[in-house]
């Protein structure tokens, strides 16, 4: 199987959105089991759909139900009569029924015209709404498919990339980290289990070329990505991480050493 066609078919994309048939489920969750590039690449995408969706949310203004209501509280209780003030009602009297009557139904033709505004001004907030949610989701549908060229991108550097395992040392047994060294000899770190560096420390990346350590660069750990890029090495016999005060040394301090690994 072709891993960088299988990738970039989109079979990963319907599987993150729930639309891939069970058979071709069932075939992808057997891939991701055995190929752990496959694997970074499904979960890196339903991380972009899931952070898409929540940006999209828009929730529908909690005010306006009460506003409505508010404009809408009028009285009738001065426009009624009881059964036994309409059998005494005079023609003076009719006069003024009639003029309650007129009053009534012009507060009902205002409240009409004001239900008329209200509607009218909730259909432009709404196509306005509809607008932003367009403009966000197009802006959102570039950014997603940037970030999917990004990934494509990295699945092939990973299907040429050499893989080198950093094991813990005697000191910090079980500790675990993966460098990818691809041909342009770019360099990708990613980190499985190391603890979380203390306050005003940060990992560092080490290139032993020719029995000496070389920076290789400090791994960002705010950087909410799970593989970093480092610097460039031509050349290396081995690679380490220590543990160094923000920003970095010039050079490794050995008793602080959490993994190494051979090329």
């Amino acid at each position: 199987m072709d891993i960088k066609t299988y990738i970039s078919s989109g079979v990963i994309e319907q599987y993150a959105l729930g639309i891939l048939p069970q058979e071709e489920s069932a075939i992808l969750e057997c891939v991701m089991s055995k190929n752990i590039e496959v694997k970074n690449a499904v979960l890196e995408t339903q991380e972009t759909f899931e952070k898409l969706a929540t940006e999209q949310a828009i929730e529908p203004p909690s005010h306006l139900k009460a506003e409505i209501f508010a404009k809408l509280d009028f009285t009738q209780s001065d426009v009624k009569l009881s059964a036994e003030e309409s059998k005494t009602v005079s023609p003076k009297n009719e006069i003024f029924v009639e003029d309650k009557k007129t009053d009534f139904n012009k507060i009902w033709m205002m409240a009409a015209s004001l239900l008329l505004l209200v509607s009218i001004g909730w259909n432009l907030f709404q196509m306005n709404s509809h607008q932003k949610n367009l403009d966000t989701f197009a802006k959102n549908n570039t950014d997603l498919e940037k970030k999917i060229e990004n990934l494509e991108n990295k699945n092939s550097m990973l299907l040429n990339a050499k893989k080198i395992q950093l094991e813990g040392v005697e000191k910090h047994p079980g500790m675990l980290a993966e460098v990818y060294w691809d041909n342009s000899k770019k360099v990708y770190l990613t980190i499985n289990n190391l603890p979380k560096a203390p306050e005003g420390k940060q990992y560092q990346l080490w290139a032993i070329v020719d029995g000496k350590p070389v920076d290789a660069g400090i791994y960002d750990e705010n950087n909410p990505e799970k593989m970093q890029e480092m610097k460039e090495i031509s050349d290396a016999q081995a690679f380490a991480i220590t543990l160094e005060k923000s920003g970095g040394s010039e050079t490794p301090t050995m008793d602080e050493m959490y993994v190494m690994g051979k090329t």
